[in-house]
Formats: C-alpha cells, sequence, structure tokens
C-alpha cells in the first residue's frame, strides 16, 4: 500500500504506519485512514476509529433488512389472520349465546302461559 500527496506542486510518498496488526496510510485530505484488506481497499474515519462498510457489506445489510421485513410482515399477517379467526370465533360464540337466550326466553314465555292455563283450569274446576 503506498499513498501520494501533492504538497507545493510536487507528489510526496505518504508515510505508513502498523495499527492493529494493518498497515495504514493517513489521508488527511480525507481524514481518513487507508488500508488494505484482501483485495479490498478500506477506509477507517480517524475521528472514531470505525471502519466505512464496503459497498459488499452495505448490500448484504440492505439484503438482511430485506429479509427481516419480510419475515416481520408474514408474522404480522399471520397475526392478523389469527386475530380474524379469533373474532370470527366470538361472533359465532355470541350468536350461540344470543340463540341460547332467545329459546331461554321463549321457554319461560311458554312456561309462563302453561302455568297461566294450568291456573285458569284449576279455577274452572273449583267453579265446576
Amino acid at each position: 500500500l503506498q499513498g501520494l500527496a501533492l504538497v507545493d506542486g510536487e507528489y510526496r510518498a505518504l508515510q505508513a504506519r502498523l495499527s492493529d496488526g494493518e498497515r495504514m496510510i493517513r489521508s488527511e485530505v480525507l481524514g481518513m485512514d487507508v488500508y488494505a484488506d484482501g483485495e479490498l481497499l478500506r477506509f477507517r474515519d480517524a475521528a472514531t476509529g470505525r471502519d466505512v462498510p464496503h459497498r459488499s457489506e452495505l448490500r448484504a445489510a440492505a439484503e438482511r433488512e430485506r429479509a427481516q421485513a419480510k419475515r416481520e410482515a408474514a408474522r404480522r399477517k399471520a397475526a392478523e389472520a389469527d386475530a380474524e379467526r379469533q373474532a370470527a370465533h366470538l361472533e359465532q360464540q355470541a350468536a350461540h349465546l344470543q340463540q341460547q337466550a332467545a329459546r331461554a326466553e321463549r321457554e319461560a314465555a311458554a312456561r309462563k302461559a302453561a302455568e297461566a292455563r294450568v291456573a285458569e283450569l284449576e279455577a274452572a274446576l273449583r267453579k265446576g
């Protein structure tokens, strides 16, 4: 790895140094350290010490985010479908309870009518 800087109209070699086992050259213009990582030329922010992500790393991160978003969307869709099934089940239970209540009201009315008829017949027998 070699770097040059234009100083007073002439290109001069930048001094390389070792940092964390990597041979680096500081670019004052960029405010970054430059080093070779295999066949890649990497940049490290001199202020934070963090590497600038390579395009392939950014693509991979974006793909992971897309995959995560798809999984989240699938989970939300499944949760919505489950909620719809539960709502339908509750509606069925409510309808069944309404039917039972209506049947109980009809039976109570029929019982009341039968008791009234029995009372009428008993009264007629007593008169009679």
